[in-house]
């Protein structure tokens, strides 16, 4: 009769594994309205951080040598070091719901990269055509899998004189 209990905590156990599993794979948005299921789902989702993609609760600013800085409201900076190049070759220019655009710099050339915390994926940007100006990311998971990147054409006194628009769907640069 002692075996029922422990068979029993044995199938719980491997069917939150498997619950687990199945949440791991859904949106922020989903696993956050989930929660208000019931109060087991909310505890299970609450202290599972695995199944919570990492989030990033803060926000950047420019320092006064122009370096870029993160202030963190949770304490946690993002972890970056999933990042197959040195952390110090590193600049971060912009972040959007998750994804942040860092700029890698070496001695070779820059190379704008594009960086999801929540899968840990990044995507190497191919170079921009004019190469020069501000950049800035656009993404909204809500809507598409897909983001943008902008980046500002300037010169030397004058007015922006376009704008180079890349877009993770077609993986192109185009000037407008």
């Amino acid at each position: 009769m002692e075996e029922a209990p422990n068979n029993r905590n044995a199938l719980a156990s491997l069917v939150e594994d498997v619950v687990l599993e199945i949440l791991h794979h859904l949106p922020a948005r989903s696993l956050l309205c989930y929660k208000c299921v019931c109060h087991s789902w909310n505890h299970l989702i609450s202290n599972n951080r695995k199944v919570l993609p990492q989030t990033m609760v803060g926000f950047f600013y420019d320092g006064e040598k122009g370096e870029r800085n993160f202030t963190s409201v949770t304490v946690e900076c993002p972890d970056l070091s999933f990042l197959p190049f040195p952390i110090d070759k590193v600049v971060v220019l912009d972040c959007c719901n998750s994804l942040i655009l860092c700029l890698y710099v070496e001695a070779a050339g820059s190379y704008y990269v594009v960086c999801n915390l929540a899968t840990k994926n990044l995507w190497v940007l191919p170079p921009s055509i004019h190469a020069v100006g501000q950049a800035q990311l656009g993404f909204d998971p809500t809507t598409s899998s897909h983001f943008h990147m902008t980046e500002f054409v300037e010169e030397k006194d004058v007015e922006c004189l376009g704008v180079e628009i890349y877009s993770s769907q077609t993986t192109a640069w185009i000037y407008q």
